[in-house]
């Protein structure tokens, strides 16, 4: 379909959509390409990309970009397409290793006066109109004839970052080398094996995972403070969002957050149960029909009643459903809270078909969550000088020493748990830190005053002073991001079991600390790195 895009989004891209950084398109052969829809030239974001006459290929990511590894020979042709578009094949040498190569993509569209659903294969019968609810529920309890039940495995390209939503983020990106872009990016080709639609991902010890091969992205940004698991208190949390006790790496959330595998099971709000609760929580419109090839597809839009989500939260996305066999094509939805600038989480689940049955093309999820930075300003050291009765206290920023004063307004010192007062003489600020001088003679004569222990007994209290960036003392700030959880896959094997030899992902640990398997035909399959880019001044 032609994505419609509102104001804001349009903003957002004319805005970040800068320069792709030069250094990027000097891989030896590689072909660098960007997907773009020929009606408005806005990306084709995750518009797959096969090579003709195979069942292999890859996803576009976001900025409808890709990259083609340099063992594709130039005789290859390669086939584009999305749902909405027209498909389209180029062959291999109509593109240039030192550009970025721009192919677009004509809309296939109908409006919604062609919306109607054949009830008889006789010429005659007339053609019967549903509803948008009618239509889903076919969808639904087609599901079994739709999806595989026999066993089958899929190769594609995992990946888990990052990104800031707003300035939140950007004193911090300031300080990082690297792009900000994505933040720790980690990357991994993987295969999956499903026993088929009817046994559960989690428990079913023939769905498993096995890793080819995992990295670390250090091209871009790595912080380790945005890589800790949530808490839900001060690291890490997702604020008013009830998180599940599922557990496991971040690939494990992804697959058990596929609404359409686990049609019978919880995978998110307000989703639930999409078989017993998707028709419940929402309200169902047809906006019109969409085409994959020759395969008309229903474009229904839904929104959350409020009955199910409440006020304080509301959802909407939209489904498409074949035409012919009421088959699920795709799945996206936003949840919003109060404020419906930015969702607190969004899912996209598209299947395509092949050889009567529909398999997973790729998945996307991410969610925003709020971080406690660790880049503020604090105080690193305390040293006590029991002789001259002085602190000399350490930053690990530039003080302001402007901000010192008044100093009874900003300093206070204590002595014992009774919290006895303690007079400062001075506060002196140095090259390195600063120097509290304490009145000797008073703090001698409080009472039951001992010397020996004066180092765990005697406190120094500071606040409201600032670092030259006008960074408050222990004022830990709270950044914002979006959490991203992706996988494109590149190929899918009918019929294929899991084989007993393999080293299997453990769903309940790291994927960074998962095994790596040998893979004699890893040059197949290729990592989809997103271009780095350079912002516009």
């Amino acid at each position: 379909m032609v994505k419609k895009i509102s104001l804001i989004k349009v903003i957002i891209l004319f805005c970040f959509l800068p320069e792709i950084n030069a250094q990027d398109l000097s891989g030896v052969g590689e072909l660098f390409c960007r997907v773009l829809s020929a009606d408005s030239e806005f990306p084709v974001y995750y518009a797959t990309i096969k090579i003709s006459g195979t069942n292999r290929g890859l996803i576009a990511d976001e900025e409808g970009e890709f990259r083609l590894p340099n063992n594709i020979g130039v005789s290859e042709k390669i086939k584009l397409s999305s749902i909405g578009y027209k498909t389209k094949e180029i062959t291999v040498k109509e593109l240039k290793t030192d550009q970025i190569n721009i192919i677009y993509l004509e809309s296939n569209i109908e409006d919604l006066d062609a919306v109607t659903v054949v009830s008889s294969s006789k010429p005659k019968k007339q053609e019967r109109r549903f509803s948008a609810k009618q239509i889903v529920l076919k969808a639904l309890s087609s599901i079994s004839l739709n999806y595989p039940e026999k066993p089958f495995s899929y190769i594609g390209y995992y990946r888990d970052y990052q990104q800031p939503i707003d300035d939140s983020y950007e004193y911090i990106s300031k300080r990082h080398k690297n792009s900000t872009q994505y933040i720790n990016l980690n990357e991994s080709i993987i295969e999956v094996f499903d026993a088929g639609f009817g046994t559960d991902y989690l428990t079913n010890n023939q769905n498993q995972t096995v890793v080819y091969s995992y990295n670390q992205n250090k091209t871009f940004a790595q912080d380790d403070m945005l890589a800790v698991p949530y808490d839900n208190k001060n690291k890490k949390y997702l604020k008013n969002v009830f998180i599940p006790p599922f557990g496991g790496n971040e690939l494990n959330v992804l697959n058990i957050t596929n609404a359409i595998r686990n049609h019978d099971r919880t995978s998110f709000s307000f989703i639930d149960v999409l078989d017993d609760n998707f028709i419940k929580n929402h309200f169902f419109s047809i906006e019109g029909i969409s085409y994959l090839d020759d395969i008309p597809i229903y474009e229904i839009n839904f929104v959350t009643e409020e009955r199910a989500s409440g006020k304080s939260h509301s959802g909407k996305g939209k489904i498409f459903i074949s035409k012919e066999n009421f088959a699920i094509h795709k799945l996206h939805y936003e949840l919003y809270g109060q404020n419906k600038k930015a969702p607190l989480y969004e899912a996209t689940i598209e299947y395509v078909p092949i050889k009567g049955k529909m398999y997973l093309n790729y998945i996307t999820f991410n969610n925003k969550f709020q971080a406690g930075s660790d880049h503020y300003f604090k105080i690193m050291a305390t040293d006590l000088d029991t002789d001259d009765m002085f602190f000399d206290v350490y930053f690990n920023n530039v003080l302001d020493k402007n901000t010192l004063y008044p100093i009874h307004k900003k300093f206070k010192v204590v002595y014992t748990y009774k919290e006895e007062k303690v007079k400062i003489k001075q506060v002196i600020a140095l090259d390195d830190r600063i120097r509290v001088v304490l009145d000797k003679e008073q703090l001698f004569s409080l009472p039951n005053f001992k010397l020996d222990n004066l180092s765990e007994v005697l406190r120094l209290k500071i606040r409201n002073v600032k670092d030259t960036d006008g960074k408050v003392l222990h004022e830990i700030p709270k950044v914002i991001l979006n959490q991203y959880r992706e996988v494109f896959i590149q190929e899918v094997f009918l019929g294929k079991k899991l084989e007993g030899d393999m080293r299997l992902m453990n769903k309940n640990s790291p994927l960074s600390e998962a095994a790596i398997n040998p893979f004699k035909d890893k040059d197949k399959y290729w990592v989809n790195t997103p271009l780095k880019r350079i912002k516009k001044h």
